[in-house]
C-alpha cells in the first residue's frame, strides 16, 4: 500500500521524533511524508534532512495546510494519513488506522479519549470537543466520540470526492460532514494522545465558534428542511400572533393605530411562507444536485 502522510507544522521542536517514528512504523509500506510548514525556526530544515518533502504553507490555518498537502500527494497513493507535528499523536498508532481501512472503512478518525495521557488535554478543550461531537452526531448521524482529532486516515479515492470550503479549524468537522454527505464508511480507531511538545497553537473560543458556525451552515446543504421548516413556521406564527393583537384592537375601537405593526405582521408572515416553501423545495433540488455530483 502506498501511503502519503501529511504533517502540518509550525515551530515543532519534536519534528525529528515524529518523523523517525513515522518512517519506523511504516517501514513495511511505500511511504512519502509531506510536511506543510509555516515555521520561523528550523523545523523545515530538520524535516528535509530526515527525508520528508517540505512545502511552504502560504495560508495560516491547519485546514489550509492539509488541503495544500492533499494537492501534492503522489498519483499512486492509495491512503492518506494526517497527524500533528507536535508529538501528541503516536505514529506507531498509524497501523491501527490502516487496519480499519483494510477492513472496509473509507475514513478513519483516531479517537483520543480512551488512551489519553493524564493532562494531555485541558478540561475546557475536552468539554468543547464533546459538545461539538454531540452536535455532529445529532445533526449528521455519525457515530463518533472525537470529531476534532487531528489524526486520521482516508482512502485516496474517497478523498478525491470531498470538496472543502473552510481553510481554518472547522476543517476537521467539515471533513467529517463532507464524508457523511458522500456516504463514506466512517469509523474510529483508539489512539494514544500525549501532552504536546512546544507551544499551544489553539484559540479555543475562536475555533469553537468557527466550528459551530460551519457545522450549522453546512447542515443547510445537508438537510435544509430540518432548519428552514421550523424557522418558516415560527415566522408565520409570530406574524399571525402580532397581527391578531392588531385585529382585536380594531374590533374594540374601530380603528388601527399601529400601521407599522400591520406592515411588520405582513412581512413576518410573507417571510415565513417564503422560508417554508424554500425548505420544502430544497429537498428535491438538493437530491438532484447530489445525483449530479455522483456522476
Amino acid at each position: 500500500m502506498k501511503i502519503s502522510v501529511i504533517i502540518p507544522t509550525m515551530n515543532e521542536p519534536a519534528i525529528a521524533d515524529v518523523l523517525h517514528d513515522v518512517f519506523d512504523a511504516l517501514q513495511q509500506h511505500s511511504v512519502e511524508v509531506i510536511v506543510v510548514d509555516k515555521s520561523k525556526d528550523e523545523t523545515a530544515i530538520r524535516a528535509a534532512e530526515l527525508g520528508a518533502t517540505v512545502i511552504h504553507q502560504t495560508g495560516t490555518e491547519c485546514g489550509d495546510a492539509c488541503v495544500t498537502g492533499f494537492q501534492r500527494i503522489s498519483e499512486d497513493t492509495e491512503t492518506v494519513v494526517i497527524l500533528d507535528g507536535d508529538y501528541t499523536h503516536d505514529p506507531y498508532d498509524i497501523p491501527k488506522l490502516l487496519q480499519a481501512i483494510n477492513d472496509g472503512a473509507d475514513f478513519v478518525i483516531g479517537a483520543r479519549f480512551a488512551l489519553m495521557d493524564k493532562g494531555a488535554m485541558s478540561r475546557r478543550n475536552a468539554l468543547g470537543n464533546r459538545i461539538l461531537t454531540a452536535l455532529l452526531r445529532s445533526l449528521y448521524h455519525v457515530r463518533l466520540t472525537d470529531s476534532q482529532s487531528g489524526m486520521r486516515a482516508i482512502r485516496r479515492c474517497a478523498l478525491d470526492r470531498l470538496r472543502f470550503q473552510s481553510p481554518k479549524m472547522p476543517f476537521a468537522s467539515e471533513m467529517i460532514i463532507e464524508a457523511q454527505k458522500e456516504n463514506l464508511a466512517i469509523t474510529e480507531a483508539p489512539i494514544r494522545y500525549r501532552a504536546r511538545v512546544g507551544h499551544v497553537k489553539l484559540y479555543p473560543f475562536r475555533d469553537a465558534f468557527g466550528i459551530l458556525f460551519i457545522t450549522i451552515r453546512l447542515f443547510l446543504d445537508y438537510n435544509p428542511l430540518v432548519i428552514l421548516l421550523p424557522a418558516g413556521l415560527a415566522l408565520i406564527l409570530i406574524g399571525l400572533g402580532y397581527g391578531t393583537t392588531i385585529l382585536i384592537e380594531y374590533t374594540n375601537i374601530g380603528t388601527v393605530t399601529r400601521l407599522a405593526g400591520v406592515v411588520l405582521s405582513v412581512i413576518l408572515i410573507f417571510a415565513g411562507v417564503q422560508t417554508t416553501c424554500f425548505g420544502l423545495l430544497s429537498g428535491p433540488l438538493l437530491a438532484n444536485a447530489q445525483r449530479r455530483r455522483a456522476r
